[in-house]
């Protein structure tokens, strides 16, 4: 069988069961185990499937709804969330992006007090809007599915004003693509947020270890922290203090 007839039956696989092993690949395939493990390096390299530990696993287009993400690991989240609320002080300035993630870090907030907040996300600067001196709606086309700003607008808004802190979500992380997102908009928001924050935290809890969003993003800038809810795997962490990140477990 050549290499590309296996590809294919690969990539038929990973969207029809969106994870595969190398031990069922090595048995329907009829090659060797290092064969299987070539071609999928092969096919994440091509950005076609996430190379994970025995297998693969598909790539993910597109985010998953709020509704439901917001019932996803709620208590990891929440962890997190008391967590950074701890290290924000009263009267800080902050961007908040969108998301189930930054939505309980707003919750989180709720006994703050003097704080100056931008945000894109209308849930997120409901819920805050009582411990601000100031809140900023960042203007933009807005997503009806993610009841937010996005877009150039918002980017260029974000340029304008530097924070304290800035909070962002990610759409997944792992060792081989470290931060994803769902498309090149969220990415250019975050990123800007990132660059124009003085302290700057990465929620990524571990329902979104492994995932791999289509939308590679710029590694963050040297000192941002990963806050998550359980330790990952030891090859997340070393990618992570490869690229002069830090990280912290919350909880």
């Amino acid at each position: 069988m050549l290499a590309s007839e296996r590809h294919a039956i690969i990539l038929e696989q990973i969207q029809r069961d969106n994870t595969v092993s190398t031990r069922s690949l090595t048995a329907r395939l009829g090659v060797s185990r290092e064969t299987v493990r070539k071609d999928i390096e092969y096919l994440a390299e091509q950005v076609k499937l996430q190379q994970v530990r025995g297998g693969a696993t598909r790539i993910r287009t597109q985010e998953i709804p709020m509704e439901s993400r917001a019932q996803i690991n709620a208590d990891g989240k929440n962890r997190i969330a008391r967590a950074l609320a701890a290290q924000i002080p009263d009267g800080s300035s902050l961007f908040l992006d969108n998301g189930s993630s930054t939505f309980a870090v707003a919750q989180a907030l709720h006994q703050h007090s003097d704080l100056i907040v931008y945000t894109n996300d209308f849930a997120v600067a409901q819920k805050i809007a009582r411990s601000c001196r100031e809140l900023v709606m960042l203007g933009g086309k807005v997503d009806a599915q993610e009841m937010a700003t996005i877009g150039i607008e918002t980017t260029e808004q974000i340029s304008q004003y530097h924070v304290d802190f800035t909070v962002i979500s990610a759409g997944g992380l792992s060792a081989r693509t470290m931060l994803t997102d769902f498309s090149k908009e969220a990415v250019s928001f975050r990123q800007q947020m990132l660059l124009n924050g003085t302290t700057r935290f990465v929620i990524a809890d571990h329902a979104k270890f492994g995932v791999v969003g289509q939308v590679a993003m710029p590694t963050p800038p040297k000192g941002t922290c990963i806050v998550m809810d359980q330790r990952p795997d030891p090859e997340v962490l070393n990618a992570i203090t490869q690229n002069d990140l830090t990280y912290q477990i919350a909880g």
